[in-house]
Order: structure tokens, then C-alpha cells, then sequence
């Protein structure tokens, strides 16, 4: 890993993110690439040129200010940093700046009392995650950075969870890290028989991938989110780690009495991995 991308507007939420990229960043001596993008508000289309090149020049320039303090953060802790000011839609501009940077990852700030809830509901982070093919690390409001221990690894048995897996490991070994693969299911009537595909897979994936300090377990219930909340407490989960296709997911958080009733992971990153749409499931 050395290029970690951090997308910021100056929030609490945003400077947070980028003091969790400040510590990753140092286990390897990677580049931090500081994005903002902003707007100026255009009040009535009459507004003459000169007016709206001066509040151009107004925005970039308090912009880049505020760049350069948060720059010198980072650089006072010997990284290289390059700042990233334009005008432009900030999802337009991470994935321009993606396709040309080639960043290994982005680290954002995700507002709002729910961790999870604000990740796929907050349309920048969701939309980024999507799009961008870059691992993406979500760092909810009252995330802070302690050392990584435990990760968990959400798998519906797809084979692109091996090439996650992959760059997930680069993480864990900078912490010597645990990772957890866990997969959820509800039936709760054929255990021995779900049983036997985690065994399936399990084996797939050591064939796979060395690694000592990788676990499976598997998770039975009638509510998946309520399911995994009750095992990332208990695990005492550090980062929580999932790749979009896991489509389960998707429908219980958009489902309104999950999204509405409850606050999941308040204080436990999430790191999303872009999905293959070739990929298929090992078992």
C-alpha cells in the first residue's frame, strides 16, 4: 500500500478519517492524496462574470488554506502529501482522481448516529463504494483509531472474496490482525447442511490464500444485521469488512424497520471492497 486517497470538506467527520489514513499511512510510509471539491452557489444566472470569478477565486483560495494546514499534518508526520482542490461534483472528482492516481485505498468520514446506516444510505460514500473498483474505508463519526485486532470479514461464498481477502490481508499483517470470515444464514433447520458448505469453503479458501490467523464461523438467526451486531460487540470487532455484492446486506438496510430502528457499529470502520459482477459463487 502506498497512495491512500482521503476526500474531505473540513468536518469533524472528515478530519477524524483523516487522522485513521494518518496511522495506516505510517505502517507503510504511504502517500496521502488530500481531495476536496468545491461549489459556488450561482444565486441567478444574470450574475455578471467578473462577480462569479471572484467568488471562484474566493472558495479555491480559503479552500486551499485549509489544505495546507491539514498538509502540514500530515507531512509533520514525515508522509508525503499532494492536495487536490477543484471545482467540480466531489464523486466526479474522487473517480477522476482514482483512475489517475491509482490510489490502494480511501479512507472517508461517514456523519450521522449510525455506522453502517450512513455508509450505504449517505449517497457520496454509497456512491463512491459502487463505483470506485478502489477498497474504500468508511470511518463513522465516533470511530477512533486504535490498533487493528480483529477483523471481520461478511462472505456470501463469492469467488471474488478471494481477491479481497488478498488485499485485506496486506492490512491485517501491518497489525498482525485476525481475520474473521463469517456467513449468515437463516435456516436454521438444516444446520449440519450449512455446515457442510462453510466446510467447502473453508477449504477453497486455505487452498487459496496463506494465512495463519484467518477464523470461520457461521452465524444463525432470523435477522442478520441484529445477528452481526450481537457478534462484532462480543469479538469486539476493530474493522468490519464486506465486498457490495453481498446483496443480503443491501436488502436489510434498505429494509425501513432495520434503517429506522436501530443504530449498528457506531464506532467500528467499515473497509468495502468493489464487487466482480463475473464472480461466482465456490459452492
Amino acid at each position: 500500500m502506498n497512495t491512500i486517497l482521503v476526500p474531505t470538506d473540513f468536518s469533524k467527520n472528515a478530519k477524524n478519517a483523516l487522522d485513521y489514513a494518518i496511522v495506516l499511512a505510517k505502517k507503510e510510509s504511504a502517500k496521502i492524496i488530500l481531495v476536496h471539491a468545491f461549489h459556488v452557489l450561482y444565486i441567478t444566472p444574470d450574475l455578471p462574470v467578473e462577480f462569479l470569478a471572484d467568488e471562484i477565486d474566493i472558495v479555491e483560495t480559503t479552500a486551499n488554506k485549509q489544505l495546507k494546514v491539514l498538509s502540514e499534518k500530515v507531512k509533520s508526520e514525515n508522509l508525503e502529501c499532494e492536495i487536490i482542490n477543484k471545482q467540480d461534483f466531489i464523486l466526479d472528482l474522487i473517480l477522476d482522481v482514482t483512475k489517475i492516481k491509482k490510489p490502494n485505498l480511501i479512507v472517508m468520514g461517514t456523519k450521522g448516529a449510525s455506522g453502517l446506516e450512513e455508509v450505504f444510505m449517505g449517497s457520496n460514500t454509497a456512491k463512491i463504494i459502487e463505483k470506485t473498483k478502489c477498497p474504500v474505508i468508511a470511518v463513522p463519526k465516533k470511530s477512533k483509531f486504535k490498533p487493528i485486532k480483529n477483523i471481520t470479514y461478511a462472505t456470501n461464498y463469492l469467488s471474488s472474496d478471494i481477491d479481497a481477502l488478498k488485499k485485506l490481508i496486506e492490512i491485517a499483517k501491518l497489525f498482525n490482525a485476525k481475520i474473521t470470515l463469517v456467513h449468515f444464514t437463516d435456516k436454521d433447520n438444516i444446520q449440519k447442511e450449512e455446515e457442510v458448505h462453510l466446510n467447502k469453503f473453508i477449504t477453497k479458501i486455505r487452498n487459496k490464500i496463506k494465512y495463519d490467523q484467518l477464523e470461520f464461523k457461521l452465524l444463525t438467526g432470523k435477522h442478520f444485521l441484529e445477528e452481526l451486531d450481537d457478534y462484532i460487540k462480543k469479538d469486539t470487532t476493530d474493522l468490519l469488512s464486506m465486498s457490495t455484492h453481498y446483496r443480503n446486506i443491501y436488502d436489510k438496510l434498505f429494509g425501513t424497520s432495520y434503517t429506522k430502528k436501530l443504530a449498528y457499529h457506531t464506532s467500528v470502520p467499515l473497509l468495502a471492497f468493489h464487487y466482480k459482477k463475473e464472480s461466482m459463487v465456490f459452492i
